[in-house]
């Protein structure tokens, strides 16, 4: 089964050179391509595919803003950003709107292509570099390593036993999106397993 993506970048040359890539790859199928975020909204609603590609400045509705729509409207759809931009507070506004791939465009093809199969299955990716820049803000007291109020909720819901569906249910998000934020949370906190994050929440006084 193919994951169906739409990709949306401004630069027309780097668009339709993305698309012709991902065209290649047989288990990638491309519903859709747009300039400009309204468009790529359209695409979005119209096609709901498994991965929407997008570069982050976007006319009209940019990266962001459109991660923030589909988390809003609990759609299927998880997101990898494509941006210049390795400032690691930027990538925290990423995460908070429900991003789950940040590449920056100096990256390879296959780092893109890494990073769509890895969102596609359910997981988060960044690069490399934006994620050493990430760790040292963390080790200098920055808030890297703080959740973020939605990321605090959902640790609290799985600290008293919800699975994703029912967590889902209570915030009016999809299941993917939980998964995305639970996925991130662990990452931040460095903990691997749900029993974990349910010892850690109750060491935090999070879990009542």
């Amino acid at each position: 089964m193919s994951t169906t993506i739409i990709l949306a970048e401004f630069q027309a040359m780097v668009r339709q050179g993305l698309v012709a890539l991902f065209q290649r790859e047989e288990d990638v199928s491309v519903l859709g391509q747009a300039a400009d975020g309204d468009t790529a909204w359209q695409l979005i609603v119209q096609y709901h595919p498994a991965v929407a590609i997008l570069d982050i400045a976007l006319s009209g509705i940019h990266g962001i803003g459109l991660a923030r729509r589909i988390e809003e409207a609990a759609l299927n759809t998880r997101v990898v950003l494509l941006t210049m931009n390795s400032d690691p507070r930027a990538v925290l506004e990423a995460e908070q709107a429900g991003v789950a791939g940040y590449v920056l465009k100096n990256s390879t093809f296959e780092e893109l292509s890494l990073a769509l199969r890895t969102v596609a299955g359910g997981g988060t990716f960044m690069t490399p570099a934006v994620r050493r820049s990430l760790r040292d803000l963390q080790r200098n007291g920055q808030p890297a390593g703080t959740l973020t109020p939605r990321e605090r909720t959902i640790l609290r819901l799985i600290a008293h036993g919800k699975s994703s569906k029912e967590i889902a249910r209570v915030l009016e998000i999809s299941p993917r999106t939980v998964d995305t934020h639970r996925n991130r949370l662990m990452n931040k906190l460095d903990l691997h397993s749900v029993a974990n994050v349910v010892r850690w929440a109750v060491l935090e006084g999070l879990a009542v």
